[in-house]
């Protein structure tokens, strides 16, 4: 089973009827490689020869061994090499190519055409537009998926006649349960700063030792040595200092108008102290200022002096 445990009910409902299955799905959730990882099993099983009880493919058949980049069967929709200009997006000529793809005949007698596109918030309307037709009125025994993080960001055209498979986040048991299960029981206490997502969390635990490090700083709020802010900050790039500068100073934010924590639970006494000296408009242009930094964070700036910026300012917002 090369699917998560949380994810195993939407599997059970997909293959409810798999002879009627609709021929049109769109999914989406909050993490995009989660669900690119489920649509890639989905399709493998449904080209196997000899799935199993559950439908999950039996990975030794010939359908199984041929693999996503070599099916007959299989298109796994892309942008145009030739197209240097927009390099990121799926253009018309390559919705045009899953078109014809999907018109000829199965390999497999009787068998299955699938198009995937992953990630298809990067399609052109043009491309949408040329897809929209297969769509409406496709081949016979003829699939297609999409994924997508965010359903809004494809044409309303293409979602209303497409089944929408929502594929959530697990909840906290089913976090913990799988943190326990894959010997990561020392992670479980930060399961709320990755938004209850134990694949992000396994994926940064690396990092876990650099977040203790910068809370231990940011916790002393104007009490703060400036000579403390270490380069290592930044190990993982600007964006990463950033998003936890974010989440920290959210914390305080939340504690001061309601008492409430989200992140950082553990240290939600510490942060309730913070709170009680912080000025609340210094507060809210702090999260205005990373904001901004986040924006640009990507782009070739020097990111020590930004990080030494957003320290000054954060010791600013506290009182005496």
């Amino acid at each position: 089973m090369n699917i998560y445990p949380w994810q195993l009910s939407t599997w059970s409902e997909i293959f409810f009827n798999k002879v009627k299955m609709p021929h049109a799905q769109i999914f989406y959730g909050y993490k995009t490689h989660e669900i690119n990882k489920f649509v890639n099993e989905l399709s493998k099983s449904l080209l196997c020869s000899n799935p199993d009880d559950q439908n999950f493919s039996c990975g030794k058949c010939q359908n199984c061994l041929w693999g996503e980049t070599t099916h007959p069967d299989l298109k796994i929709v892309d942008t145009d090499p030739e197209n240097e200009k927009n390099s990121n997006l799926i253009n018309i000529t390559s919705a045009r190519d899953a078109k014809k793809f999907l018109e000829l005949t199965s390999h497999q007698k009787n068998g299955k055409k699938i198009v995937v596109i992953f990630d298809a918030e990067r399609l052109t309307i043009a491309a949408s537009n040329a897809l929209l037709k297969t769509i409406e009125e496709p081949p016979d025994n003829c699939l297609i998926f999409f994924t997508v993080k965010d359903i809004a960001d494809l044409l309303p055209t293409i979602t209303s006649r497409c089944r929408l498979v929502s594929l959530s986040k697990p909840s906290i048991d089913e976090a913990k349960n799988f943190l326990i299960k894959t010997d990561n029981n020392d992670l479980i206490d930060h399961l709320e700063l990755f938004n209850n997502s134990p694949i992000e969390l396994i994926n940064e635990k690396e990092s876990i030792s650099l977040v203790h490090d910068v809370l231990d700083e940011l916790k002393k709020g104007e009490k703060i040595d400036l000579i403390n802010i270490n380069k290592s900050w930044l190990d993982n790039g600007l964006v990463w200092i950033i998003n936890l500068l974010q989440k920290w100073a959210y914390e305080v934010l939340l504690s001061k108008v309601s008492r409430g924590y989200n992140y950082f639970p553990k240290e939600k006494n510490t942060i309730h102290q913070l709170a009680l000296n912080a000025d609340l408009g210094k507060l809210l242009s702090y999260q205005k200022t990373l904001n901004e930094i986040k924006m640009y964070a990507q782009k070739p700036v020097n990111k020590e002096i930004n990080l030494n910026s957003v320290m000054i300012e954060y010791k600013k917002i506290f009182v005496e």
